[in-house]
């Protein structure tokens, strides 16, 4: 039976022996729900108990299980295949190219920085009132 958090959308499969036992423990309360907490949001998820009869009516019954066979006896083992030959090692590489010889171009002297003059401020003209008339 598929059960899922109407919280954070979290879904499992709930075992055939999980049912069975979920449903003694409803009934031996008088209970008609089974409650379950989602292991990732911790809300609470009430499975009704008839669902829960419906889905074990539903389930197939467990089959007895098969007895062994034993296994089939081992086989010679395999010839063990020689490693295959190295591979032969690759080309000569080219020699590494020789580096550009560079300009002597020394660069310039940094120039003193100056400290820059305050600017001077232009006043504005003040609004002066009019007369009125």
């Amino acid at each position: 039976m598929l059960v899922r958090c109407p919280n954070c959308g979290w879904s499992s499969e709930m075992a055939a022996e999980a049912l069975k036992a979920a449903i003694e423990a409803a009934e031996a309360q008088p209970a008609d729900h089974h409650v379950e907490h989602c292991p990732r949001c911790q809300w609470v998820i009430r499975v009704p108990l008839d669902e829960m009869k419906a889905a074990m009516a539903a389930a197939p019954a467990p089959e007895a299980p098969t007895p062994v066979e034993a296994p089939p006896a081992p086989e010679a083992p395999a010839p063990v295949e020689a490693p295959p030959a190295p591979k032969k090692p690759r080309a000569a590489r080219k020699p590494a190219a020789k580096p550009k010889a560079k300009a002597a171009a020394k660069k310039p002297a940094k120039k003193p920085v100056k400290k820059a003059a305050p600017k001077k401020t232009a006043k504005k003209p003040v609004a002066r009132p009019r007369a009125k008339k």
